[in-house]
């Protein structure tokens, strides 16, 4: 990974590198008066902030959506704007229907709650495997399920309208491998998903810290665009590591 220290070993100062960094962001050429966040918010401060944040969000939800779903499609996704869950459903057994594969892993979130894919998946002859660990299920299975799977579908905790990225923080019900090891990957991302900005995502983050009294998980996944791999001669190959092919559901 490439940092504003290990650029200058390239020939690149460190000033260049944070303006080519703040560029591909589309922010503002000169840098902030604190480079880094503040780490000693209160509780409260914290919680003025979020609110502000969700506001702002509800504002100009309609504006976000369509800034999600152009940087998405920037980054290699596959994005479908889905008016309504028939529409959205529709476009996951296109999907399908295409694909190589008979078996489907799923993670175990609250948006299938809202979008039941398994039932009309199961219809057009998928097996679709729920991945949530549980007396019938060892973690070995779900493993080996999720690894004969040709699509995995997943929710998102987040989306980032500044950047098309869908973010997925670890927890029961929601292996990475999902959106990881099968070909062809399918992320359900609703309205009360999106935040604008990797700003609004790790003060959010940083709430959450306060919140669960210093626990929040050991990592986040950003996920923007399909699986990519470069050799020395900077020649890009997709799906080597990865998913080869990304769709992204976006309701609303």
């Amino acid at each position: 990974m490439t940092t504003p220290e290990s650029s200058e070993l390239l020939g690149v100062s460190k000033e260049e590198f944070l303006q080519s960094v703040r560029e591909a962001l589309g922010r503002s050429n000169v840098p902030p008066s604190q480079p880094y966040p503040r780490l000693t918010d209160t509780l409260p401060e914290l919680e003025k902030q979020a609110a502000q944040i969700r506001q702002h969000l509800e504002e100009n939800l309609p504006a976000l959506l369509d800034k999600l779903a152009d940087m998405a499609g920037k980054g290699g996704w596959n994005v479908h704007r889905a008016s309504g869950v028939e529409e959205a459903i529709a476009y996951i057994e296109t999907v399908a229907r295409e694909s190589e594969g008979t078996n489907i892993a799923r993670s175990a979130q609250d948006v299938f709650d809202q979008i039941p894919v398994d039932a009309a998946l199961a219809n057009l002859g998928f097996k679709v495997t729920t991945v949530l660990r549980d007396d019938e299920n060892s973690r070995e299975a779900l493993r080996e399920e999720i690894r004969q799977s040709g699509i995995g579908i997943t929710g998102a905790d987040y989306a980032l309208a500044e950047t098309g990225s869908l973010v997925v923080l670890p927890r029961k019900g929601l292996s990475r491998l999902v959106s990881v090891v099968p070909p062809v990957h399918i992320a359900l991302v609703r309205p009360e998903d999106v935040l604008e900005s990797l700003d609004d995502l790790f003060l959010l983050r940083r709430l959450e810290y306060h919140q669960r009294g210093g626990e929040m998980g050991s990592y986040l996944n950003f996920i923007t665009g399909p699986s990519r791999t470069a050799d020395i001669e900077m020649t890009i190959v997709e799906g080597v590591h990865g998913p080869k092919e990304v769709h992204m559901v976006i309701l609303g």
